[in-house]
């Protein structure tokens, strides 16, 4: 099997500079239309690199993702890391840009990237070893094809999984689509619940780092074009946005990946103003792979669940890694 690479996208929402650059462009923009938590920095990231150096040490390389930013404790002379600023693989005329979506759309074009890569947000730890057949077998995205309704609810991502979902079923008939699989276990029952419908109601996501082939953007590039590009020319997320899914749905519907058991592979969790114990002790003590803890708009008292989080995390992995100075 070829190498695989890691990408993970992160911001410093502190840094007084990217304020700046942002604010210019907030002027003409609603708060309630920019969620808090999109920037929210937590003190956690060094972490992030603790479990990859421990639990994924095969990997090639690791490219971090940001706007000319760069965490005071990184060691960028470590090998097997690459800084890569948003312009050195998005266009100018789409920056600066403060939007998941469009940093996302062109993941494929970051110069080195190998055509086997994942996409991790920040807040997906590693916490028990993995293997490079989590992620990636005979070279095909390891994953988990579960049809799901897409849930509209206020400030949610519906928007862009509705836009998703318009192109995959532009493209694919839902017959053709391989949708059931031991490995899914008792997450079968989600497909059989809309089998009937004619159409394809959307795909199951995990919020777990998302394995890609660097063709399957090329190839959705060549199709879409124009919505992909206005995409990318969106600072903020927009309701005629586009995601990162996309791509992970094409995969899905082109039947272009290799089932994976995800009940055994990882988890979404997400933070509360209280009785965050038993999220403490999934990181301690868990023998999940991977766990994907979610920031939440309404926590109370933040400063003190951050502490207990980055506690919780430096009882994992107390040992500094070779990413930091």
């Amino acid at each position: 099997m070829d190498k695989i690479d890691f990408v993970v996208t992160w911001v410093d929402d502190s840094d007084e500079f990217w304020q700046g650059k942002r604010n210019l462009y907030t002027k003409n923009k609603s708060k309630s239309s920019i969620k808090k938590t999109t920037f929210r920095e937590w003190g956690t990231f060094k972490y992030w690199f603790r479990g990859v150096e421990k639990n994924a040490p095969w990997v090639n390389k690791i490219y971090l993702v940001t706007d000319h930013q760069c965490p005071e404790w990184l060691n960028t002379d470590n090998r097997k890391l690459v800084l890569v600023n948003h312009d050195d693989y998005m266009p100018q005329d789409a920056l600066p840009t403060f939007n998941t979506n469009a940093i996302t759309a062109k993941l494929h074009k970051i110069p080195g990237l190998l055509d086997n890569f994942v996409y991790f947000n920040d807040d997906m730890y590693i916490l028990n070893p993995v293997k490079p057949e989590d992620f990636f077998y005979s070279n095909l995205p390891c994953d988990m094809s579960v049809y799901q309704p897409i849930a509209p609810y206020q400030n949610s991502t519906a928007h862009f999984q509705v836009n998703n979902m318009g192109i995959i079923n532009k493209y694919f008939n839902k017959k053709d689509i391989s949708k059931y699989s031991f490995k899914y276990g008792k997450e079968n029952i989600r497909s059989f619940l809309f089998d009937h419908n004619k159409f394809i109601p959307g795909f199951y996501e995990t919020h777990l780092p998302e394995s890609f082939l660097k063709s399957t953007f090329e190839e959705l590039w060549s199709k879409e074009n124009d919505i992909l590009d206005q995409t990318l020319h969106s600072k903020f997320r927009n309701n005629s946005d586009t995601s990162e899914w996309l791509f992970r749905d094409w995969q899905l519907a082109s039947n272009q990946f290799y089932p994976r058991n995800n009940d055994k592979f990882g988890r979404l969790l997400g933070l509360q103003s209280t009785d965050n114990e038993y999220i403490w002790d999934l990181i301690k003590k868990s023998s999940y792979k991977i766990l994907c803890i979610n920031d939440n708009a309404e926590l109370n008292d933040v400063k003190e669940i951050q502490k207990e989080f980055r506690s919780a995390l430096n009882y994992k992995f107390p040992t500094k890694s070779k990413f930091e100075i």
